[in-house]
């Protein structure tokens, strides 16, 4: 499952020496879903071949 961090939650989760369970989970919260957007891609985006920008410009149903 993804993990969304918010800005200041970076820091501290990329600290390699916070193994505390309790820091752990104040640094872990909800993210707000309003502040996520996502769209369809093409499945090209799953070849490893291909490193294109335009391959998460967002596509209608009918373009794969």
């Amino acid at each position: 499952m993804p993990l969304a961090l918010d800005v200041e939650s970076l820091e501290p989760w990329l600290d390699p020496d916070m193994t505390d369970r309790e820091t752990i989970r104040s640094v872990v919260h909800h993210l707000d879903a309003d502040l996520i957007t996502h769209w369809p891609v093409s499945q090209r985006v799953n070849r490893p071949v291909k490193d294109e920008p335009e391959l998460v410009d967002p596509i209608t149903s009918s373009s794969e």
